[in-house]
């Protein structure tokens, strides 16, 4: 699997503060299906293994959280001339 410091979303869980742990795991799996298949749904995230209710409580943090690391994993993949760059 994956070290604690390799993608942003386990950023937002720390050895002293594990409350969106649940989040952080859901993302992930979210990532890892996405980058697999293509898409993921919230049945796929019970195929996982998370419960219906762990779905319905936790899925909208985790789609956010995961489709930021995705953009982030994509930005790294492209090459800098297909990169999008907005300067404010």
């Amino acid at each position: 699997m994956r070290t604690a410091s390799s993608h942003i979303v386990d950023l937002i869980t720390t050895a002293t503060d594990r409350k969106f742990e649940p989040v952080a795991r859901m993302a992930d799996a979210i990532v890892d299906i996405t980058l697999e298949g293509g898409s993921c749904s919230q049945a796929d995230l019970q195929i996982a293994g998370f419960s219906a209710k762990e779905v319905a409580a936790l899925w909208h943090f985790a789609q956010s959280l995961a489709l930021i690391e995705l953009r982030h994993k994509e930005s790294k993949i492209l090459p800098f001339s297909q990169n999008e760059v907005r300067y404010a």
